[in-house]
């Protein structure tokens, strides 16, 4: 999954947001539950619950595509996405676009003003997860 819509907080009743909501949810978590259920060795228990909704399935090198993705994803769930901003329990929205970093030392990201715009107006953040690429 290469950029998702991730929303979540402390008393964020994810299951009721997702019975009252067309946005289909990746996958989620809950206050309280394991965060690695299926470790052996790790028992931290998540201390927000959260929904993690998939906007674009274009690959990790596909950034411009994953953004053109992402500007058709807010216009067709706008009022969806505004009552996810408004629902109660809700601390925080980002837009997380996962891409690959070359072993070039550097890389540079941009995003075009019409997703700013949407993005800033339903009040979501925008974040980059940057993955290592090894050309060997």
């Amino acid at each position: 999954m290469s950029c998702i819509l991730r929303a979540g907080g402390e008393n964020f009743e994810v299951e009721k947001f997702i019975e009252q909501n067309s946005m289909k949810p990746d996958s989620f978590w809950k206050k309280g539950d394991r965060c690695f259920s299926n470790s052996n060795t790790n028992f931290k228990l998540n201390e927000t619950s959260g929904i993690r909704i998939l906007v674009s399935e274009a690959d990790f090198s596909e950034l411009p595509q994953q953004i053109e993705d992402a500007i058709l994803f807010f216009a067709k769930h706008k009022s969806e996405i505004v009552k996810l901003t408004s629902f109660q329990g809700i601390e925080g929205i980002d837009l997380d676009f996962g891409t690959e970093a070359h072993q070039t030392g550097w890389s540079s990201f941009t995003f075009p003003p019409q997703l700013m715009l949407l993005a800033g107006t339903l009040g979501v953040s925008l974040c980059i997860s940057i993955y290592p690429f090894d050309e060997d």
